[in-house]
């Protein structure tokens, strides 16, 4: 469960669509970049390491596992995390 100081999957959702592509690192050095669309009628947060795409909804948000049963860990634990991109890119009173 993503904690209370994080943010919540809208607002990173919202800071992709206007700052993004984020592009951060998981802590076994595998970079992600990620990137705000919409898949299967869904907001998605999508994670693409290397050459294939991780899914993010929002009811998976904050854990290391998604929906889908794929590892998505590495964006919030590395460093730099999506929690880090988001603090440097939307908490400017841009979002």
């Amino acid at each position: 469960m993503p904690s209370s100081s994080h943010p919540s999957f809208a607002q990173v959702y919202r800071c992709l669509q206007k700052n993004g592509p984020a592009r951060v690192t998981s802590t076994r050095g595998t970079d992600y970049m990620i990137t705000a669309e919409i898949a299967a009628e869904r907001q998605t947060i999508v994670c693409r390491p290397r050459s294939c795409a991780v899914h993010v909804h929002e009811d998976c948000w904050g854990e290391s596992i998604t929906c889908q049963g794929t590892r998505a860990g590495g964006i919030y634990n590395g460093a730099p995390s999506i929690y880090d991109w988001y603090q440097q890119h939307c908490l400017k009173g841009e979002e």
